[in-house]
């Protein structure tokens, strides 16, 4: 019996597609299932790898940093992770053809960002007390700018005064060289009357002298009056750009106290004409003095010459004849300046000049608390991130970023009142600074929070009318109530910004002995006398004041420091910190070989289980990175 075979060709046919359909879907299961077996093991490797921080590190500054020599480093231990995921790959089946370092950052990279980004992610765990939020950080850094502004321009006013108490010195010169000029001419007119032709001579000799000395010092006030025109100009300049960081208060302050100067300028054109008169009129009087001279040579010939054979003849008529050449030296009259200087009592103003003085010469001294020495710590070093990798860096950061800096580094590093014995001491004082020894970041870092303070503590004069009104008393005995009245003015501005710089001073002490300082003074804070001030100028020495209670210590006036510096150098230098102590055990540690972020492209070899024909095998590309 012949049978049909087209329901057994039917269903083979049919089978055959079943069986290729599910070997299909096998085969697409498979490879998904071998992307993602193969992303699982690149990303399990690359944790693995970055697994490997430095554990030193870790504890001392809670950062994670992965040493690296060399980007082969990197892509070498990858492939060591890895491959015992592709010895177990099994139904996967795929085997490592070449592997890449696509991108390596380093910690040192990004101008600090990715270092500043490690103590943002710490920090957010952080516990803080009397954290200030945006609004308060905003209001501090423009007190902070308004503080640094004040204490500029207030350097520039002193200045100004400075030049013009040269220039009542020049004045001073001039009227004493007329006061010796009478002097002299009193002494050759009692030389006439006392019929004395050489001594007249010899006196009128002297006071030409003395005469000559005029265009000299003419000149040199002239100078002076100009430099301190021109030093006035630069000055308002600087007030013109430094109105956006004041306040309105601390404007009106300024700009009536201050207005002064230019009445001063104004003032002494006048002056500076009568003076600038002067040479003219010593030739003059050199023409008289000289018809004098003459004179005396003809009264002397006539009375050598006189013929006394008669014996009725007196002689010649010595009154008379003297009295011509006194007539003629009456007509060189010395004139006086309708001006006298302006600066009476010296003393006062010396010792408020040593005041200032001691910025440049012995602030350390005067500050530093008895018994204190200063750590003789270096830190010269060449391979340091700031000098590899800083240079012309710039990194943004957010208000709340540099405070979150600061308390960061106040947990982390040392500062001048550390009990921590260590070879380099001051390292939140290399933060603000960034000297090579501990003893000039101590310096730079006591005039910066100087500058703080003195700059808060005018702003507090200027709006304390008590004050202003003893700072104007004590201008008024120095002037002396005589010469030009806007000196006085300019020397009670001098004096407010120097009483400002003697409570800095106070402030400073105290800060350096571990007590605290207000932000805002009032009166009931304010330390330092007027007449404290002028003794701190004539001993060189101050005590320190009662602590604040709701003030601000010394490691905080650091912080604000950090809080007003450039983040990016600020970054660079804890690099410089970090590395100088983890290498201290560890003497080839570098931050540059520090790796914060990695990428690492591989292409692996996998096989078809149901398809491929003569070449089964086909390529897949994976790419994997980390970051801490």
């Amino acid at each position: 019996m012949r049978k049909s075979g087209q329901v057994t060709v039917f269903f083979s046919l049919a089978l055959l597609c079943i069986f290729s359909l599910m070997c299909g879907l096998l085969e697409s299961a498979r490879t998904a299932g071998s992307r993602s077996y193969l992303k699982l093991a690149a990303d399990s490797a690359m944790d693995s790898v970055f697994s490997r921080y430095h554990r030193e590190a870790w504890e001392k500054y809670r950062l994670f940093l992965l040493e690296c020599e060399s980007d082969d480093e990197v892509e070498k231990a990858w492939k060591g992770f890895v491959k015992p995921y592709m010895d177990s790959s099994g139904w996967y089946s795929m085997d490592m053809e070449k592997a890449d370092t696509v991108g390596i950052f380093c910690i040192t990279d990004g101008g600090g960002q990715y270092l500043k980004q490690e103590i943002l992610d710490y920090m957010k765990y952080g516990i803080f007390e009397n954290m200030t939020d945006e609004k308060g950080a905003e209001d501090l850094l423009k007190n902070l700018k308004e503080a640094r502004a004040v204490k500029r321009l207030s350097g520039s006013f002193r200045d100004n005064e400075r030049e013009a108490v040269r220039l009542e010195r020049a004045l001073e010169d001039i009227n004493d060289s007329l006061k010796q000029q009478k002097a002299y001419w009193r002494a050759a007119y009692e030389r006439i009357e006392d019929y004395d032709g050489p001594g007249f001579r010899r006196e009128a000799d002297r006071l030409e002298r003395e005469m000559n000395r005029i265009p000299s010092l003419v000149k040199t006030y002239g100078k002076r009056a100009d430099d301190l025109k021109n030093s006035i100009n630069e000055t308002n300049n600087g007030l013109s750009a430094a109105q956006e960081e004041l306040s309105e208060e601390v404007r009106e302050a300024l700009s009536g106290d201050t207005s002064c100067y230019g009445s001063y300028v104004n003032q002494d054109g006048e002056r500076r004409r009568e003076i600038e008169a002067l040479p003219g009129q010593m030739e003059q009087m050199k023409q008289v003095m000289e018809q004098a001279k003459e004179r005396s040579f003809e009264v002397e010939s006539i009375i050598d010459n006189w013929d006394n054979d008669d014996e009725e003849d007196d002689g010649p008529d010595l009154s008379e004849l003297w009295g011509s050449v006194g007539e003629i030296w009456d007509e060189a009259d010395i004139p006086s300046l309708s001006y006298s200087n302006g600066v009476k009592d010296t003393e006062k103003q010396r010792l408020l000049e040593q005041v200032e003085g001691f910025i440049q010469t012995g602030l350390l001294s005067l500050v530093l608390p008895d018994g204190k020495e200063i750590s003789k710590g270096i830190l010269s070093d060449d391979s340091f991130p700031s000098v590899t990798c800083g240079e012309g860096q710039v990194l943004e950061a957010g208000l709340m970023d540099r405070i979150l800096f600061g308390e960061y580094c106040n947990r982390f590093l040392t500062s001048f009142l550390s009990e921590e014995d260590k070879e380099v001491k001051y390292e939140l004082e290399y933060l603000v600074s960034g000297k090579k020894t501990d003893e000039e970041n101590l310096k730079q870092t006591v005039l910066d929070v100087l500058m703080i303070r003195e700059g808060m503590n005018l702003i507090h004069i200027l709006s304390d009318g008590q004050k202003r009104e003893e700072a104007m008393a004590l201008a008024g005995l120095i002037t002396g109530s005589v010469g030009l009245a806007p000196l006085t003015g300019i020397v009670a501005f001098f004096i407010m910004s120097i009483w400002a710089l003697g409570e800095a001073i106070v402030d400073v002490k105290m800060l350096l002995e571990g007590k605290k300082v207000v932000f805002l003074k009032s009166r009931d804070t304010w330390r330092l006398s007027l007449d404290g001030l002028l003794e701190l100028g004539r001993t060189g020495t101050c005590a320190g004041g009662k602590e604040d209670e709701n003030g601000i210590g010394y490691t905080g006036y650091l912080k604000l420091l950090l809080f007003l510096g450039e983040p990016g150098q600020q970054h660079y230098r804890l690099m410089d910190m970090i590395q100088m102590n983890l290498c201290r055990k560890q003497a080839d540690f570098h931050m540059v070989h520090c790796v914060y972020q990695a990428e690492v492209r591989a292409t692996v070899r996998s096989r078809h289980m149901f398809f491929g024909g003569n070449n089964p095998f086909y390529p897949v590309e994976v790419r994997t990175e980390k970051a801490y």
